[in-house]
């Protein structure tokens, strides 16, 4: 059909348009979509006004119907009105077109990211998911929003908004216990630090590659040691309890050494593959063979097949303090953690006549050298002291 002919101007379609038979109608949508696409019109108008007309006739046609125009119409720019009628009707149609469209309102996208669960869910899956629409999304209530949003890999998701939602996974593992979400997190690639927080939800092969990018982390930029303070009593006593099959105490000296839950170190003792103890222990700075007669006890105390002491195998090289305590920092969620609140302790005998301190700028040439030099050898000395 020639595209310069207006579909209003043939009879036979107008009649079908017009008609009681849904199948008619069914007939002029088919018509009218392919019409519409085969364009370009005469004049911005006449396209303008044909659009206008598809969109109000929309509303005679069945699901079936409308669903076959969406998929027809979503790729196409021009559609816009189209697709917002479209979606303004509700069914498959609409969960489809807030999905696929390439061009709809921006307000109707931030509506539905908001919306019930399935408008929600099919806004989820689009490709051209944006910052915004993607914190609107991860704060929904519907956990089948959050595993299509994580599903998505073109959503962009941050390392504080993956760490959110690892928070929110491992809470819906505990309460229900449903692992989706985890899992969804889990497989989005490449492997990051940021997948550390889900380190006890993932399997052995996810584990080695968690530490490996923990390794990489720890080499790209200097951090904090997980270590605040010597752990080598703490190291004697996991050791002692290991060998003297004591599991109450050691998963108890295992949570104070971490500074975590017993529930927690219950959960890093007893697993049965070994990684969460093994990143345990080489955080904490203890030696390989003190390692090995920990995990070897915990084995031998449930009868497995060395699976725990094999960890340090199948994590290799990644398995170095410095990973380590990033990854344990992410198990327990490091920056949640209490912190011993210091308080100032004043002198009472104390002079109150304020200290003057001398400006950099009055000091002369000779003396500023020498107050820096002052300062980098104290700068060196505590950096050999926490080595």
């Amino acid at each position: 059909m020639a595209s310069d002919v207006p579909v209003v101007d043939l009879p036979f379609l107008a009649a079908l348009a017009r008609s009681s038979r849904p199948a008619d109608r069914a007939l002029w949508l088919r018509v009218a979509t392919d019409y519409f696409l085969a364009g370009p019109f005469q004049t911005r108008a006449h396209g303008a006004g044909f659009a206008a007309e598809l969109a109000e006739r929309l509303g005679d046609a069945d699901d079936a119907a409308r669903m076959e125009a969406a998929r027809k119409l979503a790729p196409c720019a021009e559609a816009a009105e189209v697709l917002s009628a479209l979606e303004s009707l509700g069914g498959q149609a609409a969960l489809y077109v807030l999905q696929c469209a390439a061009v709809l309102p921006r307000e109707r996208l931030l509506a539905a990211a908001a919306g019930d669960n399935a408008r929600a869910r099919a806004v989820a899956r689009r490709e051209d998911l944006d910052a915004e629409l993607v914190a609107i999304l991860a704060d929904h209530d519907e956990i089948e929003v959050l595993i299509a949003l994580t599903r998505n890999r073109r959503a962009p998701i941050d390392p504080r908004l993956y760490a959110a939602l690892a928070r929110r996974a491992r809470q819906r593992i505990e309460g229900t216990p449903d692992r989706r979400l985890a899992e969804a997190l889990l497989e989005r690639a490449p492997t990051r630090l940021d997948e550390a927080a889900l380190f006890l939800e993932a399997d052995s092969g996810r584990r080695a590659e968690i530490m490996a990018a923990a390794q990489r982390a720890a080499l790209a930029t200097p951090r904090t040691p997980f270590r605040r303070r010597d752990a080598s009593q703490a190291i004697a006593r996991l050791e002692r309890f290991a060998l003297e099959a004591e599991p109450e105490r050691f998963v108890g000296a295992l949570a104070q050494a971490l500074e975590c839950s017993l529930e927690l170190a219950d959960r890093i003792a007893h697993d049965s593959f070994g990684e969460p103890l093994a990143v345990a222990l080489a955080a904490l700075g203890a030696p390989s063979d003190v390692a090995v007669r920990i995990l070897t006890s915990r084995d031998l105390q449930d009868g497995a097949d060395y699976r725990r002491v094999g960890a340090l195998a199948r994590l290799k090289d990644a398995l170095n303090p410095a990973a380590a305590g990033l990854v344990m920092a992410a198990i327990i969620g490091d920056s949640a953690r209490p912190r011993p609140r210091h308080q100032p302790v004043l002198d009472p005998g104390a002079s109150t006549t304020p200290r003057t301190w001398i400006k950099e700028t009055q000091l002369t040439p000779a003396a500023l050298r020498r107050r820096r030099a002052f300062a980098f050898a104290s700068g060196r000395r505590l950096l050999d002291d926490s080595a």
